[in-house]
């Protein structure tokens, strides 16, 4: 079985937890003795040296839809349907909240992808998307798919309320955790303060988790590089931070799993969040985590974590204060492992394939 796998254009500049679970993806499909590809969307493809396509990002329709009408192999898409809307009337300063609140979502996205257009980091030329819009290009998407992939039940509810359909064989894969984070443990009362790791962007609400970071006292590690077009954001989060706030960068999976196992909790108090990956690989390494109460953080984190208003700093400062002096339960790293393991998540898409090709 040979699959192609698609990802978003630019992810290689501008890394995030799609691009991570993509090529994750394809590692563990190579593991289990299947041909996986990975290409940039933008590059030319013969469709017909493989069995299968696999996009993931719905919420980028632009970048698959160009190949929709040379696609003569079976389509599966990892939804990864992230909801900015919140984020873009709440989060945002005005006046750029106001005008994103008259256009509405749908106006919202589409303006969004415009800009990337006039930025060229999408091209304009034979590109369906500025004719469909963005809600009929994510259902133009999903009537030509034979499985739609996400990761927790809340996703594909919210995928099917925002498009009004989705294909009747929808499949729900857990996102795995790589095994380096559960392959060391060190005592959680020798740890110290809190970490947070991830793109540096306004979406992420990393300016609220400072503020309230310094209104309890607490020292913050903030890992991760800024997002494509998020460089004044970076300079006012320096700006905030006071003494108790130290910036890493970009660090590897080995470099970051060091600084989990320092660090007592791991907040991420984002505006949404599907599976909230780093949270996800702070809790295989021990680490308490705190999340966003937006998205499907419930679902996928259940009784082992705290969740906080990102709209609410007091919030998100007691909270952490709680998280900071309540060890994880006993049982939370064999929960994560046995819960997001990338064997079992691999086995499963490797079943709907098969189903799909009808192996």
């Amino acid at each position: 079985m040979k699959v192609l796998i698609l990802i978003r254009r630019g992810y290689r500049n501008s890394p995030g937890g799609d691009a991570v679970h993509a090529l994750k993806t394809a590692h563990y499909l190579r593991k289990a003795g299947i041909d996986a590809e990975v290409v940039e969307a933008g590059e030319n493809l013969n469709l017909y040296k493989f069995d299968l396509l696999h996009f993931f990002n719905l919420g980028r329709p632009y970048d698959l839809l160009p190949y929709l009408s040379k696609l003569r192999v079976p389509l599966v898409v990892s939804s990864l349907f992230v909801d900015y809307f919140e984020y873009d009337v709440r989060g945002r300063r005005w006046p750029v909240r106001d005008l994103l609140a008259l256009l509405g979502r749908d106006g919202t996205e589409y303006m969004k992808a415009i800009i990337k257009m006039f930025l060229g980091q999408i091209p304009v030329r034979n590109q369906p998307y500025l004719k469909l819009g963005h809600r009929e290009s994510v259902r133009r998407i999903l009537d030509n798919s034979h499985c739609v992939i996400a990761t927790t039940g809340s996703e594909l509810e919210r995928i099917y309320q925002y498009a009004g359909t989705i294909p009747l064989n929808s499949e729900i894969v857990p996102l795995g955790i790589d095994p380096l984070f559960f392959s060391r443990d060190f005592s959680w009362h020798k740890r110290k303060g809190i970490i947070s790791a991830g793109r540096l962007e306004g979406f992420k609400n990393i300016h609220s988790l400072i503020k309230a970071c310094e209104t309890i006292g607490a020292d913050l590690t903030i890992s991760g590089q800024k997002g494509k077009n998020s460089g004044f954001y970076l300079k006012y989060l320096q700006l905030l931070a006071a003494n108790n706030v130290q910036f890493t960068g970009h660090l590897r999976p080995e470099e970051l799993l060091i600084q989990y196992l320092k660090h007592r909790v791991h907040a991420q108090p984002s505006w949404f969040e599907t599976s909230g990956l780093s949270s996800l690989e702070a809790a295989a390494a021990g680490c308490r985590v705190v999340i966003t109460n937006r998205g499907d953080t419930a679902e996928v984190f259940g009784v082992y974590a705290f969740y906080v208003d990102p709209a609410n700093v007091s919030d998100i400062a007691s909270t952490l204060l709680i998280a900071l002096e309540t060890p994880p339960a006993p049982d939370q790293r064999d929960f994560f492992y046995e819960t997001y393991n990338w064997e079992r998540s691999i086995s499963k898409l490797s079943d709907i394939y098969r189903k799909v090709l009808n192996y």
